[in-house]
């Protein structure tokens, strides 16, 4: 699947209001190892907040750390700054061939000064979505967050696409996931210069940072470096986190030996803003993941505490970046609405990648025969709305939802670990939407909508904004059950919700609450 989303949309307006450029260098921190970092001060809602961007948890990947799991940072004397971010990581872009560098691996840390003396302080560490080939950590502020909940913020760049994922056999690929638990290790063995408690560490992450966290749920490489979890649209049990079907696998060896054979070419090829989408997942590796799996691969997630959910109209995202360009890879208009043969046709290559070595034909029957696609052929009209929309929801479902439920119903049958669900519906306003809406299609909370709430921005608006209103200022309250399960392993509903809302009972075997 060749989706993705530029989280950079999030940092214009945040980073004006956060005014990074005139903050103050602060008192420096020492790390582990010696050495000092400076960072900024900064302030949200008069509280006073450090910042330390562009802090260094890795060599860089490149020459012979090239496909190499990540090595701990050399150790300096004296201090280092770390007034800006670093650069995201190679990627492809819309306005550009090539944008980030290969090195990018680095952390920016939000820490909330309290006025008085206080615990050891929650650690949040947020792995940011793009389908493993986009993204940066540093377009998530974590100001709000931190402040309403009194915690520390951090977010992670990792190596995407084929410098992160490439994949040819036994004990390769998943260099991102490396990455990513190479930053909780620097998290445990750090953040308690910063005020941080090393051992009540929360990671969370949204759509492939969801998959991320699945991951190091999963993996015994990541045991005790954090305490609980949360996945947001995103799950290894979902198709678009494996390398689930021959076809994915053969796919990658078949790239890998091409540029083998050409001399000197992988490293320059690799870069090409072609390689640089290819479709990349975590594999079973027998290395960061056992070889097989299956249940038992997922029994190690049972210790922790998880938050899990989706949103309402998680496939709008789907199509517009997967069925569209299918449709236009292959000059067929969709002006007219999506026909019963143009289903017919992706469903067909969806099947091949999703389900092999099950038979494609069955596949594809079985999903026009469950979601009844084929009631609105014949009638023009109705086909427009009815089969986009229920294209719509096969994608959601398949990509998102069905596994996270599935994931939910496995987690609970641990008994040592609590396990809540949610199901996001608050839609953003149309104009503020990143994936176009039909004037038809009712509003739906999309991919990504319950981020912006999550990371607090209606609270940075300020009084003269119309930008947000003021529902989405008390909805951004979603931050204090986050932060409650941080510190207790249980959601709780704010205050701030009106009298009579439901409380949040735990998901169970017998209770399939949201």
């Amino acid at each position: 699947m060749a989706y993705h989303h530029d989280v950079s949309i999030l940092i214009p307006v945040w980073i004006v209001l956060f005014s990074i450029a005139n903050g103050e260098p602060l008192t420096e921190v020492i790390l582990k190892h010696g050495g000092k970092l400076r960072g900024l001060r900064t302030s949200f809602h008069n509280t006073p907040v450090n910042l330390f961007l562009g802090v260094r948890y890795a060599q860089p990947p490149v020459g012979e750390l090239r496909f190499q799991k990540p090595k701990e940072p050399l150790p300096w004397e004296g201090v280092v700054d770390a007034l800006k971010s670093g650069n995201r990581c190679a990627q492809s872009s819309a306005g550009a061939e090539y944008e980030g560098d290969e090195d990018c691996l680095f952390l920016d840390i939000t820490v909330p000064v309290s006025s008085v003396s206080s615990p050891a302080k929650p650690v949040m560490v947020y792995f940011h979505g793009g389908n493993y080939i986009k993204g940066a950590g540093f377009g998530f502020i974590g100001g709000p967050l931190a402040v309403t909940g009194d915690l520390i913020v951090i977010t992670v760049n990792y190596r995407l696409g084929l410098f992160g994922f490439l994949f040819d056999g036994k004990g390769t690929g998943n260099y991102g996931l490396w990455d990513q638990r190479a930053a909780l290790l620097w998290v445990k063995q750090n953040i308690a210069q910063f005020g941080g408690d090393p051992d009540l560490v929360t990671i969370f992450g949204e759509s492939a940072g969801g998959g991320s966290v699945s991951a190091h749920t999963i993996s015994q490489h990541s045991n005790g470096l954090f305490k609980r979890a949360i996945q947001q649209s995103g799950s290894l049990y979902s198709p678009f986190s494996w390398f689930t079907s021959e076809r994915s696998v053969r796919y990658q060896r078949d790239i890998i030996s091409s540029l083998r054979s050409r001399t000197n070419c992988l490293s320059t090829a690799i870069s090409s803003p072609r390689m640089l989408d290819t479709p990349v997942y975590p594999a079973a590796d027998d290395d960061f993941f056992l070889s097989e799996v299956d249940n038992r691969t997922y029994r190690n997630a049972e210790k922790y505490d998880l938050l899990i959910g989706f949103n309402e109209q998680e496939g709008l995202a789907v199509y517009y970046f997967d069925a569209v360009m299918y449709a236009r890879d292959r000059n067929i208009s969709l002006a007219d609405g999506v026909t019963m043969a143009f289903i017919q046709d992706y469903l067909t290559e969806k099947c091949d990648i999703w389900f092999t070595p099950y038979s494609i034909e069955l596949c594809v029957d079985f999903i026009i025969q469950t979601y009844r696609l084929d009631t609105a052929a014949g009638d023009k009209e109705r086909a427009v709305m009815y089969i986009y929309f229920l294209l719509t929801i096969i994608l959601g479902d398949n990509m998102f939802v069905a596994d996270t439920v599935s994931q939910t119903e496995q987690h609970t049958k641990s008994g040592t670990s609590s396990t809540y669900a949610y199901y996001f519906t608050e839609p953003l306003k149309n104009e503020n939407r990143l994936w176009p809406k039909p004037s038809w299609m009712r509003s739906m909370a999309g991919h990504l909508d319950d981020l912006k709430y999550l990371f607090g921005a209606p609270l940075l608006a300020n009084e003269t904004s119309t930008f947000w209103q003021e529902s989405d200022v008390k909805l951004s309250c979603y931050d204090d059950n986050v932060v409650q399960l941080c510190q207790v392993g249980k959601p709780k509903l704010s205050s701030s919700f009106p009298e009579g809302t439901p409380t949040w009972p735990e998901f169970t075997e017998t209770i399939i609450s949201f």
